[in-house]
């Protein structure tokens, strides 16, 4: 072999090992600085990390490519980091962080910062938006719901249920029946109100090791919903036909004791029961009603006719439901003594509210507000898109979801 053969041997296995490499870094999405614009067509941290764990992409089997493309040009081409990059520029808290199916993904506050979950992950997001760690999981129809430090996610009309402690799987059953909706208490309990054959339902509770502790079948009424405590009170909120449509409460201690049972509630559906403390508080569509220990009213809000749009509580018991008077929008908060505050009027319908600490948030298209139960001493900020759902952070801060994003806000007078 001549001189000449040789140097362009070696050079042929340099560009062979080069491109090699670069190949390795593309594929792996470790290329630095890596910053998309919505415009462009967003790929997300959370497609990156789902696909090395061989999960489904976030995106796939959701909307037209045509619908993600509009919903970006209308984000009006904000730049969006993607969640897993470590290198961020120096603005990057002011960028929105993608995530393809953020409106079709269920998200809750959990202390301080947010989890999501959606039929193929489970995932939390530090309270500035930044992706902390991302699960796989297989959910049909999921519920989420997070009290103290704990999360569940159950599946609506299947049998599965997983309790988490953070980011610890601590069990995972199956009820015997599909599931119509769960919940679950401070201590981990959870509770489920399923199908049973040859009865109008059941409702079950396990303990946060995965051990039932309580069964009971309905045989006269069908089940709308149901409470723990952390006190295990059992509440369930039944629905009668009797007197036309109305709503019975019984209440059971884990050992199936019944503790109580009311007359009829005529002409009013508790479809969502809580607990404030060990008081059982419920729901309708024209009333919200707290019960003590032994079944008394200890409470009530009557909407006076106004129609109830949607609402949210925090983990105090504290409630703000918004309603529509003459076209637009009011938000009432009840606290969980009872307390009731004049309505906030948004002047617009917003999509979005959420309680917390003593504030209140909501949205007006892509504006995101926080102002006080009484609604005065007002901040506002604007998001990059369309906000969906809206969830307080801290004292001026909010975590905004978008149809394809999500981000952290810094609100001011």
């Amino acid at each position: 072999m001549n001189k000449k053969d040789g140097i362009l041997k070696l050079l042929t296995a340099v560009i062979c090992l080069f491109s090699v490499i670069i190949f390795a870094l593309t594929a792996s999405g470790n290329t630095p600085g890596f910053v998309v614009k919505c415009g462009d067509g967003i790929r997300t941290g959370i497609n990156a990390v789902a696909g090395a764990l061989h999960i489904q992409k976030s995106g796939e089997n959701t909307k037209e490519d045509g619908e993600a493309e509009q919903e970006a040009e209308d984000a009006e081409e904000t730049e969006i980091t993607e969640g897993p990059v470590r290198e961020k520029p120096v603005n990057a808290r002011d960028l929105p962080t993608a995530f393809a199916i953020a409106e079709n993904t269920l998200f809750s506050r959990c202390k301080k910062d947010i989890v999501c979950a959606n039929a193929t992950l489970y995932a939390k997001y530090s309270h500035d938006a930044s992706l902390e760690w991302i699960e796989s999981i297989q959910m049909q129809e999921p519920v989420l719901a997070v009290k103290g430090d704990y999360v569940l996610i159950s599946e609506t009309g299947a049998k599965k249920i997983s309790l988490y402690r953070g980011k610890r799987l601590v069990y995972t059953v199956e009820t015997e029946g599909n599931i119509y909706t769960a919940d679950l208490s401070e201590n981990g309990d959870v509770i489920a109100v399923t199908e049973k054959e040859y009865f109008k339902g059941q409702v079950v509770v396990f303990n946060r090791r995965g051990k039932r502790i309580f069964a009971w079948n309905s045989g006269s009424y069908s089940i709308l919903d149901a409470a723990v405590s952390k006190g295990r009170r059992i509440g369930i909120s039944l629905l009668s036909t009797d007197e036309g449509a109305g709503s019975i409460i019984e209440m059971f201690d884990a050992n199936g004791k019944e503790l109580f049972k009311t007359d009829i509630f005529s002409d009013t559906v508790f479809f969502n029961t809580d607990f404030n403390g060990e008081n059982l508080t419920l729901l309708s569509e024209n009333r919200y009603v707290c019960l003590n220990k032994k079944g008394g009213i200890k409470w009530e809000y009557d909407y006076g006719g106004k129609r109830i749009i949607k609402s949210c509580r925090d983990q105090k018991g504290n409630r703000a439901i918004l309603s529509e008077n003459e076209g637009i929008g009011e938000i009432t908060v009840i606290t969980a003594r009872g307390k009731v505050y004049p309505p906030i009027k948004t002047n617009s319908m917003p999509d979005a509210i959420d309680i917390d600490s003593g504030r209140v948030a909501y949205n007006n298209g892509r504006t995101v507000y926080i102002t006080g139960y009484n609604g005065k001493s007002v901040i506002s900020a604007e998001g990059a898109a369309d906000i969906r759902r809206v969830y307080i952070t801290g004292q001026d801060r909010a975590f905004c979801v978008y149809s394809t994003a999500v981000q952290e806000k810094r609100l001011k007078k």
